[in-house]
């Protein structure tokens, strides 16, 4: 009933490097409780061939260090439609809503999997050319206002170039490191400070899901470059 995924574990297995199957965004955030959030994806078939997927969800469990899927036969989360045919060139959207009357104790992860099926009239000449069956992953969050977390900072260290801690979210609301400035202090001293999305910017954020323990790596800044890099310390300020 579990499996192991890697965060941020969405990965696409394609037969040739110049096609592809494109999902925008692969990563989807929206309110349970709100009725009016159209929170959706689009799929889009850039192969030569036609493509047919079934639609699996997974809960994603955090709590035990290495993210774990979970089976859901009878999911909470809504995803419109449940199998998908496209012939090339062909878009379909994918709808989510959250359908339990009751919203969860905490904000929750899903990854909603499309998995290839086989075309029975598909040619000979196309099936000859298929090598293996496309999985293709997006991430749904659920994002709860009313929730909010509470990160433990733990202590840090330097490894190459690197500030280097633990992030303990004891909440029950998730959060993301680009939803904080970073402020660096030395001797209880503030020395640097980093700016929210600025580590964004450059490609680098970090998830922190409810009741998990998640690593963030901070570039040292110049400032801090010269001199001992003892005691340390990462402040994490909304």
């Amino acid at each position: 009933m579990l499996r192991i995924c890697s965060y941020f574990f969405i990965y696409i297995i394609v037969i040739a490097p110049v096609f592809a199957v494109e999902v925008t965004p692969m990563v989807v955030t929206f309110s349970p409780d709100s009725r009016s959030s159209n929170a959706s994806s689009l799929v889009h078939n850039q192969l030569p061939r036609d493509i047919a997927f079934d639609i699996q969800i997974y809960e994603i469990d955090f709590s035990q260090g290495t993210p774990k899927l979970i089976s859901l036969d009878d999911s909470p989360l809504w995803v419109f439609p449940p199998s998908l045919f496209l012939q090339p060139g062909q878009s379909q959207q994918l709808q989510f809503r959250w359908l339990d009357k009751k919203l969860p104790s905490t904000d929750k992860s899903y990854q909603v999997s499309l998995i290839e099926q086989p075309i029975a009239n598909q040619s000979i000449n196309k099936q000859s050319q298929l090598t293996m069956l496309l999985n293709v992953n997006l991430i749904v969050h659920l994002d709860q206002p009313r929730l909010v977390p509470k990160l433990i900072i733990k202590e840090p260290h330097v490894e190459d170039g690197f500030i280097v801690t633990e992030v303990l979210n004891e909440g029950k609301g998730a959060g993301r490191l680009s939803d904080y400035e970073i402020k660096i202090t030395k001797n209880k001293t503030l020395s640097d400070r980093i700016l929210k999305d600025q580590l964004k910017a450059n490609g680098y954020d970090v998830f922190f899901a409810p009741n998990s323990t998640s690593v963030i790596k901070v570039p040292i800044p110049q400032s801090l470059q010269r001199g001992s890099l003892n005691h340390l310390r990462l402040v994490l300020a909304r």
